[in-house]
């Protein structure tokens, strides 16, 4: 069934009511009403996570009985390369992966045609936004999907047509969250409205600080002119002065109001913001960019691993049939951190990944910036790193010799 075809209004089927839980949870979903995304720390942390979803690299694999691995070039393999028409694969995994951290579930429409042999030949992967989501059945026990979206269309499907990427995933029966389904962060939301309100605080305190402190008054009448002028007079003794000291002559008294302005501690402000960053599962030092080689691999493990295989498995379970999953084809999200290790780091990998045959000749080339040896020579594994490079220079001496 294409994009199109989903579109279209459909009402919600006859004969189904909603599915059974064991929970005695509801099986129902509603997107998130007070956002976490409204906080600036929040937004922050999403965006760490994002742009390192933005860098997995989705493939179709194929796993032989004997452990042997090869890539598959298929329908599959060509949507998680181009997911639709206004998404790339970057822009995909971004999307997918912000909704999947406000609303606790992410629903991702698979598009396709029947072929003659029966077959779904998939077009499209299309990330939706419903505003509400029930997990329906009918008296045969299959299950389907009822989404309303707030243009206020609403379609049901078969729950094994929509991928359904759940985190947090134990409450409720059939959504990820709390036990209503969607995001329930109300214990991280009171912490945000906390750290809130003391920001403003602290921004009130310096508005007050720059407020009246103190008052100058004159023993003598002044008529309004003259005391406008000797206003603008102090003043600008006021601002040209820098020794902080002001000279006043008898005629003149200032009364300081000793205001006493109290700001928040630096100590109480890092609790919050600590507090928030664990919650979020990003660490001050991977936000701000600046870690080590061990807090990424933790931040990796902890806060990203997890998520990249169930997304991988989620994919797999509705793209493929159990007869095509049983010959071992899954979708596996690689990631490509070698790509953006110092040069030090890469030839590091490479004395130790192409005598065990990592990887092929130009994946090699490729990260040390060198271009594809030509007539598809690089796409077999070499013997070691040594023999890459001598190949490299035989190249570029054959090229001279060619160009002379």
């Amino acid at each position: 069934m294409g994009i199109f075809d989903f579109w279209r209004k459909k009402e919600k089927k006859k004969g189904l009511r909603n599915a059974p839980t064991m929970s005695g949870t509801l099986p129902f979903y509603t997107s998130f009403g007070e956002s976490i995304y409204a906080s600036d720390i929040i937004v922050q942390s999403i965006r760490c996570k994002a742009n390192e979803f933005k860098k997995l690299n989705p493939r179709h694999i194929r796993t032989t009985e004997s452990g042997q691995i090869t890539v598959a070039d298929s329908d599959i393999a060509q949507i998680l390369r181009r997911p639709n028409e206004h998404m790339t694969t970057g822009d995909f995994l971004e999307k997918i992966t912000i909704l999947l951290e406000l609303n606790k579930n992410v629903f991702i429409y698979p598009s396709y045609y029947m072929t003659k042999g029966g077959e779904r030949f998939y077009t499209g992967l299309y990330p939706l936004k419903p505003s509400n989501v029930e997990y329906l059945t009918n008296d045969k026990g299959d299950l389907f999907l009822n989404l309303r979206f707030n243009n206020g269309y609403e379609t049901t499907l078969p729950s094994d047509s929509v991928i359904h990427w759940k985190k947090d995933y134990g409450v409720n029966d059939y959504f990820g969250g709390g036990m209503f389904g969607g995001n329930d962060d109300e214990g991280l939301l009171t912490m945000l409205q906390r750290y809130d309100q003391l920001t403003q605080s602290i921004a009130k305190a310096i508005e007050c600080s720059c407020q009246i402190n103190g008052i100058v008054s004159y023993n003598s009448y002044i008529d309004d002119d003259n005391l406008k002028a000797e206003r603008e007079k102090f003043n600008e003794d006021v601002q040209s002065d820098k020794s902080g000291v002001l000279f006043l002559d008898e005629k003149l008294k200032y009364t300081d109001l000793k205001r006493d302005v109290k700001l928040v501690d630096a100590e109480t402000l890092k609790f919050f913001y600590d507090t928030i960053l664990r919650a979020s599962g990003t660490p001050l030092a991977i936000l701000n960019g600046d870690y080590t080689k061990s807090q990424k691999e933790a931040y990796y493990e902890h806060a990203l691993e997890a998520d990249i295989k169930n997304l991988g498995q989620s994919m797999s379970r509705i793209l493929f049939s159990k007869r095509q999953a049983s010959f071992g084809n899954e979708i596996v999200l690689y990631p490509n951190e070698i790509q953006f290790m110092s040069m030090e780091n890469k030839i590091s990998a490479l004395q130790t990944g192409l005598p065990a045959g990592i990887f092929t000749k130009d994946e090699a080339r490729e990260l040390l910036g060198y271009p594809p040896l030509p007539n598809g020579a690089g796409q077999v594994v070499p013997q070691g790193y040594n023999n890459l490079l001598d190949e490299n220079n035989n190249n570029n001496l054959s090229n001279e010799n060619e160009e002379g």
